[in-house]
């Protein structure tokens, strides 16, 4: 198939050239040259807009940031529902209530929207294993069958309706943040025992305590690697958008809120633009209290 995608950062560029190793024509465009110009070497075809993508695609795929991005890329100008109708695939992690809103503008124009979250981070998509939420009309899950086995290791398919895929996905990124930063404020405890924190961390690896965005993260962040591949600020804005579907929904997460504390604390810190294992450095230096003390 033809395939667009639109915002190729640490995720869209690892679907991008997934895509184009299964042997599909990928079209990408993104606001940054230099992503534009590595998808391009890797075999992608960049095209000034939108809706240029979308003229040249039978499944277009939005990986951008947030729903403001998304909302430019459909209605902004040369955007994607001005070209010809043509399913829309959004793997950015949205309000449920905005990806419901997509799927209208979508629909009235006689295509698609699959509501599409993914999991997993950068390398996964590159090779194919992401875990993939998949709220969409059987027909487009179907039509778009062999797209989706493509990218993802693991495709859950949540319901028909658009929006429901958003609601898992921000149920599983809070936990994600309760993990990651239950997590750093132990090692920096430990720590300040005089424990060697690389061998906790192994330690909490292999037994009860164990968390995939634990052994992800922490030991890059111990070696003081703080390169993004998850952005502080992108798990802040998926913790914020959590919490306030859990309040719409007269419900609430106090381990989320004191994650999200925690991820702003970071980011109002100078650590927005780091990787979000750099958490740890906020409990190292005891700029935040670990949670309960």
């Amino acid at each position: 198939m033809d395939i667009g995608v639109i915002g190729i950062g640490n995720i869209g560029l690892g679907l991008a050239q997934r895509l184009i190793d299964r042997g599909h024509g990928v079209n990408v465009r993104d606001l940054r040259k230099v992503p534009e110009r590595i998808a391009a070497k890797s075999g992608a075809r960049v095209l000034p807009t939108p809706a240029a993508v979308a003229e040249a695609c039978e499944l277009l795929i939005i990986a951008v940031v947030d729903a403001a991005q998304v909302d430019e890329v459909l209605c902004g100008p040369g955007g994607v529902l001005s070209a010809p109708p043509v399913d829309v695939m959004i793997c950015s992690t949205l309000a449920p209530a905005e990806v419901e809103r997509f799927a209208r503008l979508v629909r009235a124009r006689g295509a698609e929207l699959l509501d599409a979250p993914v999991s997993g981070g950068p390398l996964k998509a590159r090779n194919g294993t992401l875990s993939l939420m998949l709220a969409c009309a059987e027909a487009a899950r179907l039509r778009h069958a062999a797209v989706l086995a493509d990218l993802a290791g693991c495709t859950f398919l949540v319901s028909d309706k658009p929006g429901d895929a958003a609601r898992v996905k921000l149920l599983n990124n809070l936990l994600a943040g309760v993990h990651l930063v239950a997590g750093a404020a132990a090692l920096a405890t430990g720590e300040r025992l005089g424990l060697d924190p690389r061998l906790l961390q192994q330690v909490i690896s292999a037994s009860s305590g164990q968390s995939w965005i634990i052994d992800d993260r922490m030991p890059r962040a111990l070696d003081g690697d703080h390169a993004p591949r998850a952005h502080m600020q992108i798990l802040t804005k998926d913790l914020t958008l959590a919490l306030q579907m859990l309040q719409a929904a007269g419900e609430r997460s106090p381990f989320g809120e004191a994650a999200l504390a925690a991820f702003r604390t970071a980011c109002s810190t100078g650590l927005a633009e780091h990787d979000d294992g750099a958490v740890l450095e906020l409990f190292r230096r005891r700029q935040l209290a670990a949670p309960g003390g």
